[in-house]
């Protein structure tokens, strides 16, 4: 939760602490923060998957949230190196939860409620960004006397105050993964997936994993969900608070969050409610359905949002409809619909393209999605909204290909080996009636 929740305004929190204290921090060290993060996270994920071979995966997520723990302390010190250097601890913390997390999803869950439950827990996560706006809103209704900028200014002690209770709610959520039950659930999908043995095992594996056909098939996909992640959770809102007409307005940073959330919740309810009646809805209809919507919030975000609001504070006017209110809710909702709909898709074809290197599969493609978050992170500092449209655009066309190709080829190897199984079964049954 409190990963996404500072990832909501940590290039504004960095831009107005520059504008304050120039030699602290530079006006753009959020996204070059977030660029080193995800360097490591991209690394970590390759080593990382190796540790369940020496502790239980809730253990992976205590070691995460301690991680986060010394990351947000930092903005209680905030120095431009201090930040840096910290930045390597929530790469490696992020890679550590998501190994763990996932890991935990699977021993919890069978082949068939596998898609239910990423859906459900993906939805519950996603609150992380109501409560970002939530507090955003506070902080802002408490200091709306206090500034004369026309832009939404962050003042230190709304720095130390954010922080410290992302701090507290790190410190929080270690204790309760401490506490989670170690039982698997009978036939869980844990149960079919190899461990390696050593470290070095791991990283052969994962090599090997990296250049396997099918995953580069994937590969795609996995570059195109860290590109679209990147895009919901730090470029979009940092643009609702460098526009002068949406900068202001305490309610636009809690409104996006309830939006986001809606979103969320309403594509887990579909899932959840049609997964059940539509066999393999995760595969190919999702896929298209997803495409869909995600054209479509493109074609809202180009025409809503000032095209270099992305970079700093701008009055200039949108493409086509100036920005307010209502085509802000519209853009979250779909943000938070798109978004889960790419981590269940992620997720089910991770479990199922090579059942018995899960583990090392949902490292790879969560190092895929740093690699490709940390290069737009890197290059955020000269890319237009115009900009990211058009990467996400062309990385979304090449991610559908890809992804309905893979789902096809699983389709057909499970009707090959279903109807091989049968010939044998046939086989055996001539051969007792001899």
């Amino acid at each position: 939760m409190t990963y996404e929740a500072h990832l909501f305004t940590v290039e504004s929190v960095i831009h107005s602490v520059h504008d304050r204290e120039p030699e602290k921090v530079g006006a753009h060290d959020g996204y070059y923060g977030m660029a080193v993060s995800n360097v490591f996270y991209m690394i970590s994920t390759i080593i990382v998957p190796s540790l369940n071979n020496y502790m239980r995966c809730k253990w992976l997520m205590v070691i995460s949230t301690t991680s986060f723990t010394i990351y947000f302390l930092s903005f209680q010190f905030l120095h431009r190196y201090l930040y840096f250097f910290c930045c390597t601890f929530m790469g490696f913390g992020l890679a550590s939860f998501n190994v763990g997390y996932l890991g935990y999803l699977t021993e919890s869950s069978t082949v068939e409620t596998l898609s239910s439950n990423m859906a459900l827990s993906w939805g519950l996560s996603s609150v992380s960004v109501l409560v970002a706006g939530m507090v955003n809103f506070l902080m802002a209704r408490a200091n709306s006397d206090t500034g004369t900028s026309k832009y939404r200014e962050y003042s230190e002690g709304e720095v130390r105050i954010f922080f410290a209770i992302t701090t507290a709610i790190s410190v929080l959520s270690l204790v309760l993964y401490a506490l989670l039950p170690n039982k698997n659930v009978e036939a869980s999908i844990s149960k079919t997936c190899e461990r390696t043995k050593s470290v070095k095992e791991q990283i052969s594996q994962m090599t090997a994993v990296l250049v396997n056909k099918r995953i580069l098939i994937l590969a795609p996909f996995y570059l195109y969900c860290g590109l679209f992640f990147s895009l919901w959770i730090t470029i979009v809102p940092t643009t609702l608070q460098f526009t002068m007409a949406l900068s202001k307005n305490p309610y636009v940073p809690m409104l996006y969050g309830i939006a986001f959330t809606a979103g969320t919740t309403t594509m887990c309810i579909i899932i959840m409610k049609v997964s059940p009646r539509i066999p393999n809805l995760c595969g190919k209809p999702l896929m298209i359905m997803s495409a869909v919507m995600h054209l479509t919030l493109f074609a809202i975000v180009v025409c809503v949002i000032p095209e270099w609001s992305t970079v700093r504070h701008t009055d200039e006017p949108s493409l086509l409809i100036q920005p307010s209110i209502a085509p802000i809710l519209l853009i979250a909702f779909l943000l938070g619909a798109a978004d889960l709909a790419n981590n269940n898709m992620r997720t089910v074809i991770s479990s199922m393209v090579m059942p018995t290197r899960r583990q090392q599969i949902f490292g790879v493609s969560r190092c895929f999605h740093g690699m490709a978050a940390s290069f737009l992170f890197f290059g955020a500092p000269g890319l237009s909204i115009y900009s990211y449209v058009g990467i996400l655009t062309v990385f979304l066309i090449a991610a559908t290909i890809s992804y309905i190709y893979t789902c096809s080829y699983l389709e057909r190897e499970g009707i090959e080996k279903k109807e091989s199984e049968t010939s044998i079964q046939e086989k055996s049954e001539d051969l007792s009636t001899i």
